[in-house]
């Protein structure tokens, strides 16, 4: 497979943040986690995370540092965050997949590239992000495809279709191995 689609394979798969072994990434030497927020851990409409989530994070948070790093407003970041958590808010002049935001939380958190994992639910802000920076990647399904922000709709059917499509066609394995479930969730 050409190094273009490779950018946008994940290095992991789970169904959602729920079912990430936590616990076997702590014993492989991860030391820190960077979350999307969108479709990640709540769902674009809604104006806080769940108690579930929160409390979820809060657990997580003991064990690894957690930054939130994501394309939405500052005034929404800083709304859910609201001290328990840090994030980094990215203007409009340096959104995912730029590399400022990933510096920025490495920095936030003095962790070297290679002891974090991104979380996040699109191929191309979240996963290729991460890659463009070495840090490893577990594509997650997102929350509510329903409620997406429209901007977000549009990449899914313009770009992350046809990327599916074409690991489909030139790597199969990787795509049952990686992305069939993602893609079946997407109805791609």
């Amino acid at each position: 497979m050409n190094y273009k689609l490779n950018r946008y394979v994940p290095d992991f798969y789970f169904d959602n943040i729920f079912k990430i072994p936590y616990d076997l990434f702590l014993s492989q030497g991860f030391k820190g986690i960077f979350f999307d927020l969108d479709n990640t851990l709540m769902c674009y409409s809604d104006k806080n995370l769940s108690n579930f989530t929160k409390k979820f994070l809060q657990k997580i948070n003991e064990k690894f540092k957690i930054v939130i790093v994501s394309n939405a407003s500052k005034k929404k970041l800083q709304k859910i965050c609201n001290n328990d958590f840090l994030y980094v808010y990215l203007n409009i002049f340096c959104k995912k997949p730029s590399l400022f935001g990933f510096k920025h939380a490495l920095k936030l958190i003095n962790l070297p590239f290679n002891q974090v994992l991104m979380v996040g639910d699109q191929l191309i802000t979240d996963i290729w992000g991460a890659h463009k920076m070495k840090i490893k990647s577990i594509l997650v399904k997102p929350i509510n495809r329903e409620k997406e922000f429209l901007f977000t709709k549009f990449k899914r059917f313009w770009f992350e279709r046809v990327i599916l499509k074409k690991i489909k066609k030139q790597k199969n394995e990787i795509y049952e191995n990686k992305l069939k479930n993602f893609a079946n969730y997407l109805k791609f």
